[in-house]
């Protein structure tokens, strides 16, 4: 009789073991899964507002995606060409979406580059999106960028210029003290920013 009271204790008390065990495991392994969950949550969501990709917003083409592909679009026509880092469709138009992770500030540069992206849109695609997004430094600065005629007319004499350089135009320098100073070409370049006015353009004038 003891030893029956014994023996049935024993085994009560390992599975009892064993059920701790088991139970210990699972906890373990819905804690990895949370722990991988939230991480890739937060992966996601940061891929999501470097692709300048809101709630209201919905994926058309990333640039390095296998599953949306973005297309490169050439005019022969206009004569440009350009690729966006990403486009969404927002209120039935498609988006283009550029992305500068070491951007400090709004350049010139960067609306132009966007305002071509919206005027290739426009022609391969029919419809003109009404703007675009920048999105500026490591922690995704989010700027839009309409497309007013008075951008697109800016853009026209860049474009021209650009044109015209290639036909023979003599190129105009602009060169800047804190670029000239770390250019790794300064000491065979003609133009020294010390002995010419410095250009600069108000980014603010034409990204609003």
């Amino acid at each position: 009789m003891k030893e029956a009271i014994k023996n049935f204790i024993y085994e009560t008390i390992s599975q009892l073991v064993v059920l701790d065990s088991q139970v210990v495991l699972f906890a373990m392994l819905v804690a990895i899964v949370v722990i991988l969950f939230d991480s890739f949550h937060v992966v996601a969501s940061k891929k999501l507002k470097e692709a300048g990709i809101q709630a209201k917003s919905k994926a058309k083409a990333i640039d390095g995606s296998k599953t949306l592909p973005i297309n490169n679009y050439v005019s022969e026509i206009q004569g440009i060409a350009g690729r966006p880092d990403a486009i969404i469709i927002e209120n039935g138009f498609s988006i283009p979406v550029e992305r500068k992770p070491l951007a400090r500030k709004l350049r010139d540069r960067y609306v132009a580059q966007l305002l071509v992206y919206l005027r290739l849109i426009e022609e391969f695609e029919g419809k003109k999106p009404p703007y675009g997004y920048l999105i500026l430094g490591s922690k995704c600065r989010r700027i839009k960028v309409y497309n007013t005629p008075e951008k697109q007319a800016w853009l026209d004499t860049i474009i021209k210029e650009m044109q015209n350089i290639l036909k023979g135009a003599k190129c105009k320098a602009t060169p800047e003290i804190r670029k000239c100073s770390r250019c790794d070409v300064r000491s065979h370049c003609k133009f020294d920013a010390s002995a010419h006015q410095i250009v600069t353009i108000n980014s603010k004038s034409v990204a609003g």
